[in-house]
């Protein structure tokens, strides 16, 4: 039996799995939980593969800890999606900030709750978790209320649809204080280059500092995708904090080196980028 996602009819990658374990179809979205021997559990919206057992912590201590290593002193840090809490729980490694997260899907939590139960930290009182629209609530927040915006979401469409659009990162300007960062999940410059690039310019729009940077994923297609930061002031690689990086406790992805490395552009994806890539 194999769980197979099919990427703009010109892409199709396979995962062997032993069984369906979970499906569902919520207020806003399929959602299916996939039993793998090799994998462990994999959680599928819409079709696409999510995250798996195997590998979840390289995208969660990536999107947490690059900004957070970055931002010379955080204190408060909004994640919009990211209902499994594997982002919010890398971010809470951290002593001293406190979590906002915002989950438009209930169900995206409960599921993550049972089949992926040691991926969140659910019970930490700094968390707070908000059932709401992410998108609602930046239009909604006060200005200068954040340090760091992640913006763990899914592919654009759906309910994620509203979060790649300029007045959706408008909002997130506004609500970052003057030393703000947000970084996005920024599809891949390997398997949707012009997708990616339409987000670092909605972003760019904005941001003085905007820099891609990579990670590897099993379940998404091709492997190789990025994330976007965007930064009002600080630069992730000149202004990385290295004592912050490297003690940090149960790591098992990011360091330091990574942190750099991860930075470094191929030739054709920078020259492709062009003015896009703020640095």
């Amino acid at each position: 039996m194999w769980f197979e996602e099919v990427h703009d009819n010109f892409f199709k990658q396979a995962l062997k799995v032993e069984e369906k374990l979970f499906s569902t179809k919520s207020q806003y979205q399929e959602i299916e939980v996939y039993k793998s021997e090799q994998f462990g559990n994999i959680l599928v919206i819409d079709g696409n593969g999510m995250l798996c057992d195997k590998d979840q912590f390289i995208y969660h201590e990536m999107i947490a800890h690059v900004p957070i290593c970055t931002h010379k002193e955080p204190k408060k840090v909004l994640v919009i999606g990211g209902g499994d809490g594997g982002s919010a729980k890398e971010v809470l490694r951290h002593s001293g900030i406190k979590v906002d997260m915002v989950e438009i899907d209930k169900e995206v939590v409960e599921v993550s709750k049972k089949f992926f139960p040691d991926i969140g930290d659910w019970d930490n009182p700094r968390l707070n978790l908000i059932i709401g629209d992410g998108i609602e609530f930046v239009k909604e927040c006060e200005d200068k209320t954040y340090d760091i915006v992640l913006v763990d979401s899914t592919d654009p469409k759906g309910p994620a649809e509203g979060l790649f659009n300029k007045e959706f990162y408008k909002n997130v300007y506004r609500i970052l204080k003057d030393d703000g960062i947000v970084v996005a999940q920024g599809e891949s410059w390997w398997i949707d280059f012009p997708l990616h690039k339409k987000i670092m310019e909605v972003i760019g729009s904005f941001f003085k500092i905007v820099m891609p940077y990579r990670f590897e994923m099993y379940v998404y297609p091709g492997c190789n995708w990025n994330f976007i930061l965007g930064s009002k002031h600080y630069h992730p690689t000149a202004d990385i904090i290295l004592q912050r990086a490297d003690l940090i406790d149960g790591l098992r992805y990011y360091n330091s080196d990574l942190h750099k490395a991860s930075f470094i552009l191929p030739n054709y994806v920078k020259k492709s980028l062009g003015k896009l890539y703020k640095w």
